[in-house]
């Protein structure tokens, strides 16, 4: 009898509630894919977010330094101003004290735009550590469940293969002998499956030529005892050709 083989269009497709078929087995090393993916990923927070605290220390440094240059500078201004103003040369020429005025007006100005672009770029610096820390965490953790997904996508594929082995075992304990359909696109253990495969069918052939030994030993016996004494028999012959047809 010819072995009764899948159809070519039977479409296996995967749902998503299917995906855990040996929670045990694909939890256990999703786990532990997840959990070499978290410390790799928080290493490498660990070092940029040093990095940045890095920069924006020195940027903090330079603008204290500003601030200082400018708070000397006033000093220095003022000093200058109170002795100018006891200058009598200065007090005689008004013009040559407000181009001394404004000299040091400009430089003021300078000094605290100089200033003013210091603390601007250190603020931009504290927003960009923070979005870049908010951007990092949100990547990180899209990486990790990303991992985790396709860890569970992974062991699934060769979870899959022993999941169909396992209730074809647990059939032919039961006396069904039919061929197991054919593993998914993608599924692993493929040469492994192949070689139950040919298992399932070596029993199938045996069974086969034993159903045809019988038929024959059936034959030469029908004309020699009554039907009644062949009935187990025809039972035998049933039930084996009933496991053959699984």
């Amino acid at each position: 009898m010819a072995d009764a083989k899948p159809t070519g269009n039977v479409r296996h497709k995967r749902h998503m509630r299917n995906f855990l078929l040996d929670k045990r087995f694909q939890l256990k090393y999703t786990g532990f894919l997840v959990g070499i993916t978290l410390v790799l990923s928080l290493a490498l927070g660990l070092v940029l977010w040093r990095t940045s605290s890095a920069v924006i220390e020195q940027s903090q440094q330079v603008v204290q330094r500003g601030r200082e240059v400018v708070t000397e500078s006033k000093k220095v201004s003022a000093v200058v101003e109170m002795t100018i103003n006891d200058d009598p040369d200065y007090k005689d020429n008004p013009a040559l004290k407000a181009a001394f005025d404004e000299g040091a007006s400009k430089q003021n100005k300078r000094l605290l735009q100089q200033q003013k672009q210091l603390e601007l770029q250190d603020k931009e610096l504290k927003q960009r550590r923070t979005t870049y820390a908010s951007a990092l965490t949100g990547i990180l953790a899209l990486l990790v469940i990303g991992i985790g997904m396709a860890g569970i996508v992974v062991t699934h594929r060769i979870a899959g293969p022993i999941f169909k082995m396992k209730r074809q075992f647990r059939e032919l304990g039961e006396g069904k002998m039919k061929m197991p359909y054919p593993l998914r696109k993608g599924d692993e253990l493929v040469e492994f499956f192949a070689g139950f495969e040919t298992m399932v069918k070596s029993l199938r052939d045996r069974q086969a030529q034993e159903i045809a030994t019988l038929d024959e030993a059936i034959g030469k016996l029908e004309s020699k005892v009554s039907a009644d004494d062949l009935a187990p028999l025809h039972e035998l012959r049933a039930t084996m050709q009933a496991e053959l047809d699984g």
